[in-house]
């Protein structure tokens, strides 16, 4: 698929219901029959919108039919000594194994981590978690590397206590018999957000990890800022308590943000020192692990110019497969982290000089 940098740059804020042609949101909005990926508000805004959106929904329908193909071949496949006659009954979590399967886990992709993402509503990307997820559980070895790609998405979604348990396991899972279908896999519930980021600190450590979990820590850092400074204007402007408790929740977009509006100002303070810390930490981690990324994560445009075909550790390939992965996590929240990554991004480049 030809991509540009515009290919990887979603919607700015939460994801939610936005209409396709006005960029407005309401509760009832009209699905495209075509994709079932994009919503209308009424028929004439779906018919001036289809200029723009009718190669999308012609690329997005040929790859829901691809897919509906490749799962009849792999569940209607001729059976031998090498091929299951339905790798779906027999064959759950070994999938990458069985050569017969693999044009069916690339349709997927094609459709969920290629079309799905880039089209990033918040039905498509809730669609192509779905389908990510699904092809983990059919392949655990995740020959395909959708590990990298899991947790930024759960970000667009704010799904953000998933995304930690989910980097979490994948972080600690030495040990882990792969082979073996009847060991609980990615079972790791409610691991503690505040802990220390070490798990992930290692001598190697994995790059889409560290910037997962460095989005997820400066999403909630930002939120604790905005209700520290909302209650100091409050309590300027004599702001009755009520109108207080109203106003709070709007001003934090992570669901794990919550249990702030039940601290007081020392509770915050702590919190707010933790994340600091963790925050330099990781990025100091980031820094480590690939020189090019903190660059390119403001000057994006010729990282996500193309997709690497093979990288290494460390390497401009391996950043830009990193971008292309979580610039739309970030650029979904870029409004209020961006000054505080800066600044972070200037102390690590003060430190180093």
């Amino acid at each position: 698929m030809d991509t540009t940098p515009s290919t990887y740059k979603g919607p700015i804020g939460p994801l939610h219901h936005r209409r396709a042609h006005c960029k407005a949101s309401k509760p009832k909005l009209k699905r495209c029959l075509g994709c079932l990926a994009v919503k209308y508000c009424n028929a004439k805004h779906q018919t001036d919108d289809w200029p723009l959106h009718q190669s999308v929904c012609a690329n997005i329908k040929h790859a829901r039919a691809r897919l509906e193909e490749e799962e009849y071949s792999v569940r209607n496949a001729p059976q031998d000594f090498m091929t299951p006659a339905n790798a779906f009954e027999t064959d759950v979590g070994r999938f990458w194994g069985l050569l017969h399967t693999r044009d069916y886990m690339r349709a997927r992709f094609a459709l969920a981590g290629e079309l799905l993402l880039n089209l990033g509503t918040l039905s498509s990307v809730t669609e192509a978690l779905k389908h990510i997820r699904d092809m983990l559980r059919l392949c655990r070895g995740d020959n395909m590397g959708l590990r990298g790609l899991i947790p930024v998405v759960m970000l667009r979604l704010d799904r953000d206590q998933e995304c930690h348990d989910f980097v979490k396991w994948r972080s600690t899972c030495d040990g882990f018999e792969w082979d073996n279908m009847d060991a609980p896999y990615l079972d790791t519930r409610n691991a503690d957000v505040f802990e220390d980021p070490g798990f992930l600190i290692t001598r190697f450590p994995a790059l889409n990890n560290v910037v997962a979990i460095l989005l997820l820590k400066l999403k909630l850092l930002v939120d604790i800022r905005n209700i520290r400074v909302a209650r100091k204007i409050f309590a300027q402007r004599s702001v009755p308590l009520d109108i207080c408790r109203l106003i709070e929740p709007n001003l934090v977009r992570s669901p794990l943000s919550k249990r702030f509006l039940k601290e007081f100002p020392e509770g915050l303070d702590q919190l707010e020192l933790r994340l600091l810390k963790h925050n330099r930490e990781l990025g100091t981690a980031l820094t480590n692990a690939n020189q090019h990324f903190i660059y390119n994560l403001f000057e994006p445009d010729e990282a996500l110019s193309g997709i690497p075909e093979a990288y290494s550790p460390g390497s401009w390939e391996e950043m830009a497969l990193a971008m292309r992965y979580c610039y739309a996590a970030f650029l979904g929240d870029c409004r209020r982290i961006t000054p505080t990554a800066r600044c972070a991004a200037l102390r690590d480049e003060e430190f180093e000089g």
